[in-house]
């Protein structure tokens, strides 16, 4: 196998972060869908009107007042990510009944929409 390279001094061998036609090349980065989806959460929630607070460690966005948040989490179900809602545990419920799977992370508006229906309830109720 026979591997040509340009000439020197040719624009392509350079190495000055352009590409065709002079325009600079985009930079390689790495989007971690996460942080992605926890944003989307975030801004979708502030559009509706809501307070949001992303916490990418834990994976999670409280919406609402701080002192009785809705929390929108990221987990797996059936075989995908979710947006899962959760709320603080109550005496005498067990921990796994106290959060619902809403939708999956790619229909972030629809998880949005029950989300502030169910801050809705709780304000009312509260």
């Amino acid at each position: 196998m026979t591997v040509e390279t340009p000439p020197a001094g040719n624009p392509s061998l350079a190495g000055n972060g352009h590409g065709d036609r002079g325009v600079p090349a985009e930079p390689l980065c790495r989007v971690d869908p996460v942080a992605l989806a926890l944003r989307g959460m975030a801004a979708e929630l502030r559009a509706r009107g809501v307070e949001a607070r992303e916490d990418g460690v834990s994976g999670l966005v409280d919406a609402g007042p701080t002192s009785r948040p809705q929390r929108a989490l990221l987990r797996p179900h059936r075989g995908d990510l979710w947006w899962w809602m959760r709320w603080p545990l109550q005496d005498g419920v067990p921990p796994a009944l106290s959060g619902v799977p809403l939708s999956p992370v790619t229909r972030t508006s629809d998880a949005a929409r029950r989300i502030v229906r169910a801050l809705s309830v709780t304000t009312r109720d509260g």
